[in-house]
């Protein structure tokens, strides 16, 4: 498989500083320049559970069904 250069990639806030997101490094992401603009043409800067739905309405078998929840604090 051919190894993309650097600049193949981008950072990706995991929580849109539209919503709140912040430069800190546990909400950043470095993904590719390709899967970073798939997503944000997917899903903009929608919300995990808007997400799901669009996932849930367009994208999966209608046997199965895509969650998500808040991850509980440690």
């Amino acid at each position: 498989m051919k190894k993309l250069k650097r600049r193949h990639y981008q950072w990706h806030h995991r929580r849109p500083r539209s919503l709140g997101g912040s430069n800190d490094v546990r909400n950043m992401s470095h993904v590719s320049t390709a899967g970073h603009q798939a997503w944000h043409t997917l899903f903009r800067n929608f919300t995990p559970h808007k997400i799901a739905e669009i996932i849930n309405e367009t994208w999966l078998d209608a046997d199965f069904e895509f969650v998500v929840r808040r991850r509980e604090l440690k």
